[in-house]
């Protein structure tokens, strides 16, 4: 088990995670290495691949008709072909070492959102360059590789090349190696040389990367306490906020006796809303979470929406933690406070992967027994299968709720509702609804029974997460369950 950082970084947090360019330093393409280096980074261009079928067909005509003239011409072109591809390789050879590259890639993008992507090719040599540029992309980047031409002229000559490219999956992803490939003036032969300029970025669920993707098909449904760190939040809290005068309708227990006799009229306490609570936001990352939906897969939807949970937390006045588990503790970040915490809440979230174990809360709830002794929210975001199989994690979620309240939001599996919703037409389609019906029935059994034992449970689509959890702190908040 890894533990996160307890210290956040002190950044600024904006409305908007920004995708600022960086600019990776300038890196000449010069070869390292000797002549055995260099020709194994040489091949042969369109003009000797022409000049080379030529020879071979002359001498199939020298095998039919033995000329002495005809092998004389075949060695005579044979040996002006090596002697000026050689003089071309040595030329781009040493073009090489005068060419820069820089490449621009955001730092932070959003998952599977369109980024720009582009490089600058400097020439600092006497001739114009011809080539081609390939940068190898990440795995789930789209497209896998990008290949450019490109014309530069010389004596310090520049040209910008770019295109668009997507990460379909959470995390920290590399680019590079970079490769440059010169051309010939006579297209004898083609060098090639591999520049290592590795650059990595951050792939954030693409909610949480712009708060404009949040609530552009949302509107007003989602509640983001935009102003609870501006005004009070008045109620049954425990929290004095400023004593006034008595009216009717007033509880006369909250009457101030000594203000009273002081002023010689009733005053009375007020109180607000507690804050500066702590919330914990607990994500499995077992099996059942690497279930594929129509948004990436449930532990995407997930973190996504743990992201903007967190951020609500703190923008609240309270504080947040995150908890990472499958069958062991991945991560654990006890509560902090303040809005440039959520830096630190989202580089150890950002990049968790399901690892398709069976998961058990076990070694997560002695953590939070050790480790998490004051009256908190807990939020787990999960999915659970039947009555049996959980009746462990059932157990251990109600004993949680003894000191805690405790949230359990149970990620539903979208290919079980297609399934009840094809038509059956063949006695395997009529066996698969009769499995799938009693799946789910068992899964409602279990959730109900985890009703009785005091916690709270949110059964939501896996796309469908994200409104109906944040609203469900609100409303506990304002109830002040906390």
């Amino acid at each position: 088990m890894v533990d996160f950082p307890s210290t956040a970084v002190q950044r600024p947090e904006s409305k908007r995670v920004r995708q600022n360019s960086s600019a990776n330093p300038v890196v000449s393409a010069r070869p390292v290495g000797g002549f055995w280096q260099m020709a194994a980074r040489i091949r042969p261009g369109p003009k000797a691949i022409q000049v080379g079928i030529l020879l071979v067909a002359l001498s199939l005509v020298h095998f039919i008709f033995p000329w002495q003239i005809l092998l004389y011409s075949i060695a005579l072109i044979t040996a002006v072909l090596f002697v000026a591809a050689a003089i071309e390789a040595v030329r781009l050879w040493r073009c090489l070492g005068q060419v820069n590259v820089r490449r621009l890639l955001p730092t932070v993008v959003g998952r599977n959102s369109a980024f720009a992507l582009s490089w600058e090719i400097e020439n600092q040599g006497d001739a114009n360059l011809k080539g081609e540029l390939r940068e190898v992309t990440p795995i789930a980047a789209t497209p896998r590789f990008s290949i450019h031409a490109f014309d530069v002229a010389s004596r310090g000559g520049r040209v910008s090349l770019a295109d668009v490219s997507r990460i379909s999956e959470r995390g920290l992803h590399t680019f590079g190696p970079i490769w440059i490939r010169l051309y010939g003036p006579r297209r004898l032969v083609e060098v090639q040389h591999v520049i290592e300029l590795p650059a990595r970025i951050k792939v954030l669920p693409e909610q949480f990367a712009s708060r404009d993707e949040l609530l552009k098909d949302r509107g007003a449904e989602l509640l983001l306490l935009d102003k609870a760190t501006l005004s009070r939040q008045h109620g049954a809290g425990t929290e004095f906020e400023s004593l006034t005068e008595f009216r009717d309708g007033d509880d006369p227990r909250r009457i101030d006796w000594r203000s009273t006799a002081r002023l010689q009229r009733a005053v009375v306490r007020r109180f607000q809303i507690e804050r500066h609570r702590d919330v914990m936001i607990l994500i499995d990352c077992g099996r059942l979470m690497g279930t594929e939906t129509d948004r990436g897969s449930k532990l995407d939807c997930a973190v996504d929406a743990g992201l903007i949970l967190a951020r609500v937390t703190l923008q609240s006045g309270d504080r947040c933690g995150m908890g990472l588990y499958d069958n062991e503790v991945r991560g654990f970040l006890p509560p902090v406070a303040g809005i440039p915490s959520l830096h630190a809440l989202t580089d150890n979230i950002y990049a968790a992967q399901s690892n398709f174990r069976e998961t058990d809360f076990g070694p997560m709830f002695a953590m939070l027994q050790s480790r998490q002794a004051k009256r908190s929210l807990i939020v787990v975001i999960s999915d659970i299968s039947d009555e049996e199989t959980s009746q462990q994690f059932r157990a251990s979620l109600g004993r949680l709720g003894r000191r805690h309240v405790v949230l359990f939001a149970a990620l539903r599996t979208p290919l079980l509702n297609r399934i009840l919703r094809s038509p059956i037409e063949t006695m395997t389609d009529g066996a698969k609804a009769a499995v799938t019906f009693r799946l789910l029935r068992e899964r409602q059994l279990a959730l109900q029974s985890l009703k009785h034992t005091g916690v709270f449970v949110l059964d939501v689509e896996p796309n469908q997460l994200t409104v109906p959890l944040v609203n469900r702190f609100i409303e506990l908040r304002q109830r002040n369950l906390m």
